[in-house]
């Protein structure tokens, strides 16, 4: 089915009349005729009847004009996203562990197209179940082109990029033995329950290595996935808990305490697949974020 063939018949169906869609297209009215009589053969069913000195579509018509329309919007759209990839714009899919994809990813997002050269490109934020394996599989999948996580992709498969985020803290209760002090070392923890990161959750490998440099395991009361669900149960008295410190913290009733030893940093990750082959804007969005989070505060 010929391509031109078909913006013809849109364009006949549109203007109801063979010249004028003749006019509008610049192309000559025995063009139109014939691009007709060959779509009318090839699907067995008349297109148009005549209506006085112009034509409207038939039943037949009016039902591949839908497929017509809708295929065309398709084409179009994919054909605008090859062109802005091929000026250095287009479509940027992007994954993000929640907490990142609510500041961290807009804001370099935000700076990125603030660049002089960067203007047509557009983004997509996806969180998946925003757990840092999932986006990892979406990135190795390239459904994504890269994604913001809390551990890196296997080195073999993913080029990872690391920077630092805010430290972990230790919360309790306002009426907990712990509250009354100004910070705390991992080894003060130890006699209390905690509420901790279940094993799927991306924060439990890091809080457990933490244990482990102390040679020490938490005696863990409850255990679940999302971050501000862990402080919320520490804060209803069913443990104490440690979590990346974040402002959301300071609208509960906790009392948030520094974690002095062991050192406490964190850090999180940029990654994308090895030899994917990306869009420009794409490229152009790795590195500018490597350039970014290279100056080493932490986000």
């Amino acid at each position: 089915m010929n391509l031109d063939h078909i913006r013809y018949f849109q364009a006949i169906a549109y203007y109801e009349h063979y010249g004028r869609a003749a006019q509008a297209l610049h192309v000559s009215q025995p063009n139109l005729n014939y691009a007709v009589t060959q779509l009318e053969n090839e699907l067995g069913v008349p297109l148009f009847e005549k209506h006085g000195r112009g034509v409207q579509l038939t039943r037949y018509g009016r039902l591949f004009l839908q497929s017509v329309n809708e295929s065309l919007r398709i084409l179009d759209a994919g054909t605008r996203d090859l062109q802005e990839m091929g000026r250095g714009g287009g479509l940027v899919l992007l994954g993000g562990i929640r907490k990142l994809a609510a500041q961290t990813v807009p804001d370099l997002m935000q700076k990125f197209l603030a660049t002089s050269g960067n203007e047509h490109t557009r983004f997509e934020l996806h969180t998946e179940s925003s757990f840092t394996a999932d986006l990892l599989q979406a990135v190795a999948e390239e459904r994504l082109d890269m994604a913001f996580v809390s551990h890196p992709g296997d080195d073999t498969v993913f080029e990872n990029v690391a920077f630092a985020r805010s430290p972990f803290v230790v919360v309790t209760p306002p009426n907990h033995p712990l509250a009354q002090k100004s910070s705390v070392t991992l080894r003060e923890t130890l006699p209390y329950p905690f509420v901790y990161f279940s094993k799927r959750g991306g924060l439990r490998r890091p809080i457990d290595a933490l244990f482990q440099k102390i040679g020490a395991t938490p005696k863990i009361a409850y255990e679940t996935e999302e971050d501000t669900v862990v402080a919320g149960m520490a804060a209803a008295g069913f443990g104490i808990a440690i979590v990346p410190d974040h402002p959301v913290l300071r609208c509960m009733d906790l009392k948030i305490i520094p974690l002095t030893d062991p050192d406490p940093g964190r850090t999180a990750y940029l990654c994308r697949k090895r030899g994917a082959l990306q869009p420009t804007a794409a490229q152009r969005f790795f590195a500018f974020c490597q350039a970014q989070l290279s100056q080493g505060a932490a986000l």
